[in-house]
């Protein structure tokens, strides 16, 4: 496996073959999903977003085909002052997002039937590990715990490392696409 920088993490659950000419949403919507906010989908989209040290992470309900992106910003709440954007913070945004899923699909328990897929948490400036100043991961470390303590499958993950990533999430296919900002592409 090739060297993916200090600190990367990266797990492909099966071989894919994308170069620059691979149409990998064909006729899908794109909905861009700003920092620090979410959206959440029944329609066949694809949710964007990119990120450094945040975390995309991104909810799926196969049986149902919704799902939801947040970008977290921060790893906890008690971060920052009170605010109306859940999804700025790991420990708020994975509530908040199962809730909105559950309300597309209207069934109670949304969690059991929903898996995840994270990326994000890069270390955007340089000697900042050493002084335990790195938010990429501890952002990482805060969107596991949120999702194992609502009990969500974490299928895949792209975290780490010193580089950005744009994330596309396709609702109608569960596939997630990884463009780093060195023009690697990734499934996950």
């Amino acid at each position: 496996m090739p060297n993916r920088g200090v600190g990367a993490a990266y797990q492909q659950l099966e071989p894919i073959v994308i170069d620059a000419n691979t149409n990998t949403h064909p006729q899908v919507e794109e909905v861009r999903v700003d920092m620090a906010a979410m959206k959440v989908e029944s329609r066949p989209v694809e949710l964007l977003t990119s990120v450094g040290s945040c975390v995309g992470i991104c909810l799926y309900d196969s049986a149902h085909k919704c799902g939801g992106l947040a970008h977290i910003m921060l790893p906890h709440s008690s971060l920052g002052p009170q605010e109306p954007l859940p999804s700025k913070y790991a420990d708020t945004a994975v509530p908040a997002l199962v809730k909105a899923i559950r309300g597309l699909t209207g069934i109670a328990g949304a969690e059991s039937r929903l898996s995840a897929k994270i990326a994000g948490g890069a270390n955007m400036f340089a000697n900042t590990s050493a002084t335990g100043l790195d938010i990429g991961a501890k952002n990482i470390k805060a969107v596991r715990e949120a999702l194992l303590e609502h009990k969500i499958r974490l299928i895949g993950e792209d975290v780490g490392g010193s580089h950005g990533r744009r994330i596309s999430f396709n609702l109608a296919s569960g596939v997630t696409i990884i463009k780093l900002h060195n023009g690697e592409i990734r499934k996950l």
